[in-house]
């Protein structure tokens, strides 16, 4: 029996997956407890539909997302933190400062969850970070100078 799996389903199948099924299994366990529905020509072509519209906003979403990345490369960010004589920073860097500073610089929204810092910025100087959606990666940099 066909069915829509409506759910991802750990080693079964993602959501909107068309699969095949045992009759038992996909009516007593899929279907019954609400994680597929029997897959009609009606059904597979609304799915279909939904996986396009899902692809599309993917698809805008990572152009923005791209957009945003060589902006930041393009403007140069400067952040400037208190430091010492001998250019060492009182703190490291934390990643919503970063995202604070794309904010004012660009009027863009950044999750301060996305913002990767792979060494902990504690110095002054160029240093770079990553921004991070989904799958997606892109190289940031960011200079550090003092009050």
């Amino acid at each position: 029996m066909k069915v829509i799996l409506l759910s991802d389903i750990q080693k079964v199948g993602k959501k909107y997956d068309i699969k095949e099924f045992a009759d038992g299994y996909a009516r007593n366990v899929l279907i019954a407890k609400g994680l597929a529905e029997l897959a009609t020509p009606h059904a597979v072509s609304l799915v279909q539909a939904k996986k396009q519209s899902m692809q599309k906003k993917h698809d805008e979403e990572m152009s923005v997302f791209n957009d945003l990345i060589s902006e930041v490369n393009n403007i140069g960010l400067e952040l400037t933190v208190k430091a010492n004589e001998k250019g060492h920073l009182f703190f490291a860097v934390p990643a919503k400062d970063i995202a604070k500073l794309i904010k004012e610089k660009l009027n863009k929204e950044v999750d301060d969850h996305s913002i990767v810092i792979t060494t902990p910025i504690k110095e002054l100087g160029d240093h770079s970070f990553k921004i991070k959606k989904g799958d997606a990666t892109g190289d940031c940099k960011i200079k550090i100078v003092t009050k």
